[in-house]
């Protein structure tokens, strides 16, 4: 019963959650603090997103943005070429990339380790080489992705709602992932695949439909994105900067709850819009992949089990003093 409240209390909190953040506009927010925003929403999608696989099971992707890249290029060239409008292409922005994660997750899930995320940051590598060669499309010189309004304050509102909605989405499904039994095979699978198959867990089957659904995500955040940019480049939408800056947002927040990749994408976004601000993109880059080093080495369970052991340690003491 408890544990049905707590779960409970979860989404309503996550319901409440995104109510407050959709209207957040309403409450005269300025155009930099809207764009800003949507950026921390994204971040925090493409992160819970990214650590349905990465974090539950435990396979770590430095390919993640060929997700995005993939889901932006199919609203901007159907938005380009037959003027479909991205409200209504995005969720297919989604599919082209879970398909994508389907065909190429196959092969590439059977590898571990090291292995599995060079591969990852190969495939991405070689699917943003097969974007920039497209026939008929100039993509070398970008895409053009029409706004969604004349109005710039209009065009960012309509944009930061639909990422407020994909956010949701995504928190409730990787909240739905955690508490099933799915859930519990990612984390057998993390812990120990060989004693997870003997125990039933069909580990092909559980790690290729995560990485369906994390691709999948990723191809609608992506596709938001693309719109948002204006006009959209290989480089850019393809970026290994971005795949980077997932799995250092994961890590420092703890892989093993969406909580963590919640707060680890909350607090990079924040430092990093400080560090662009005061040093430049350039030096934060330097800092941000020091901090990716110590992360690794020194919060094996990120801030999120920190603040775990610190609870467990003051119950302990608590005990010890009979209070």
């Amino acid at each position: 019963m408890k544990a049905f409240t707590k779960n409970n209390l979860t989404y309503i909190s996550i319901a409440i959650g995104f109510i407050l953040l959709a209207l957040l506009p309403y409450m005269g927010l300025n155009l930099y603090l809207i764009s800003f925003i949507f950026i921390l929403m994204m971040n925090i999608s493409l992160t819970v997103g990214w650590n349905i696989l990465g974090g539950y099971a435990g396979y770590v992707s430095f390919g993640h943005a060929a997700f995005v890249g993939a889901g932006g290029y199919t609203t901007a060239i159907l938005l380009s070429q037959f003027g479909w409008s991205p409200i209504f292409t995005t969720p297919l922005a989604g599919v082209v990339s879970a398909l994508i994660a389907l065909i190429v997750g196959y092969p590439s899930l059977r590898l571990r380790g090291p292995y599995f995320s060079v591969i990852t940051l190969v495939i991405a590598l070689a699917i943003a080489a097969l974007v920039l060669n497209l026939p008929g499309i100039n993509t070398a010189s970008g895409i053009f992705v029409k706004p969604p309004s004349d109005s710039v304050f209009m065009s960012n509102f309509i944009l930061y709602e639909m990422m407020a909605v994909v956010l949701f989405i995504t928190i409730l499904i990787a909240q739905i992932i955690e508490k099933s039994k799915f859930g519990l095979g990612l984390i057998a699978i993390r812990e120990d695949e060989e004693v997870a198959s003997t125990q039933g867990v069909n580990a092909t089957k559980v790690k290729l439909t995560a990485y369906v659904i994390s691709g999948g995500l990723a191809g609608v955040v992506g596709g938001i994105f693309s719109w948002y940019q204006g006009v959209i480049y290989v480089n850019s939408m393809f970026s290994v900067n971005l795949s980077v800056m997932i799995v250092l947002m994961a890590i420092l927040g703890g892989t093993y709850s969406w909580k963590g990749a919640f707060i680890g994408a909350l607090l990079v976004t924040i430092i990093n819009e400080v560090l662009v601000l005061s040093i430049g993109s350039n030096l934060s880059q330097i800092i941000f992949g020091v901090l990716l080093v110590v992360a690794i080495l020194y919060l094996p369970n990120g801030i999120i089990g920190l603040i775990k052991n610190s609870r467990t340690v003051d119950l302990k003491w608590k005990k010890g003093k009979g209070v």
